[in-house]
């Protein structure tokens, strides 16, 4: 049976709709600098260096010009990976929007190859954080929340638009009977466990991933949003006839790359 109306576009577009909305890592990052990608680009992103302020009163009110210049960042576009996998009919799947089930699938692989590569680039390239005791309860775990909020602090890190990710070890340790996590009045929202979502506190916006590096021992990062700088993209996706069995089949290739821009933005907290 030939393939007369698969239409490239639809596929793509649905699978990075899937994948944007499922993901956790990917959705905390800051993706201002993504645009028309190809394997192997090279990102150039330009930081300029603080300006001096000078005391303009104590220099007998006289000034003079600094000389300024810029810092280069470089964000690597190169990671490649992909997806391939039959369909019973391409054409009539198509035609009946009955699409999720494939887009779906591709997706959550996507999203956990993507996430546990931007978890492990933060917790690598983050700031270390030595808290005054290690998370063991509810109560030693908030204070690793306070002592990661204070090494943000300490950073002049700006205090909008933080969050704090979470292993499943971590999060049980806050959510344990009677802690903090559980009143509204302290945790500064009422809306709990949603989907991936662990609620406010201490005016960051926490959320729960088992893709971070550590599994069997409590783990937390936290950090601004613009701190890592991630680009992605859906490049190919192309359907053919399977040569040896009775089905049509889909694959497509997933371009990205990331970059922790803002090192001292991101505290990491692992238990020894």
């Amino acid at each position: 049976m030939a393939i007369t109306n698969f239409i490239p576009e639809i596929w793509s577009a649905k699978m990075l709709t899937e994948f944007r909305h499922t993901a956790v890592w990917a959705g905390l990052t800051n993706r201002e600098y993504e645009g028309d990608l190809r394997s192997g680009n090279k990102l150039h992103i330009t930081s300029p260096v603080p300006i001096a302020i000078k005391d303009y009163k104590a220099a007998n009110r006289t000034t003079s010009a600094d000389a300024i210049s810029d810092t280069g960042i470089e964000l690597d576009v190169d990671q490649e990976k992909n997806f391939d996998f039959y369909v019973d009919d391409i054409d009539r799947a198509q035609a009946a929007g009955n699409l999720n089930e494939y887009t779906k699938s591709a997706a959550d692989g996507l999203v956990e190859d993507a996430d546990k590569f931007l978890a492990a680039l933060a917790v690598t390239n983050g700031t270390a954080v030595t808290p005054g005791a290690p998370a063991t309860d509810a109560k030693t775990a908030w204070n690793v929340l306070r002592d990661l909020v204070k090494a943000l602090n300490k950073a002049a890190v700006p205090k909008e638009n933080r969050v704090f990710v979470a292993n499943a070890e971590f999060e049980a340790l806050l959510f344990e009977h009677d802690s903090k996590m559980t009143n509204a009045d302290q945790s500064g929202t009422t809306e709990g466990l949603r989907n991936a979502s662990l609620g406010k506190i201490l005016r960051l916006d926490g959320y729960g991933s088992e893709n971070l590096p550590e599994t069997d021992a409590p783990q937390v990062v936290a950090m601004h949003r613009s701190s890592l700088a991630f680009v992605s993209q859906i490049q190919k996706t192309e359907a053919m006839r399977a040569e040896n069995k009775f089905a049509d089949r889909l694959r497509g290739l997933h371009v990205y790359g990331a970059k922790v821009v803002r090192p001292k933005a991101i505290a990491v907290y692992t238990a020894a």
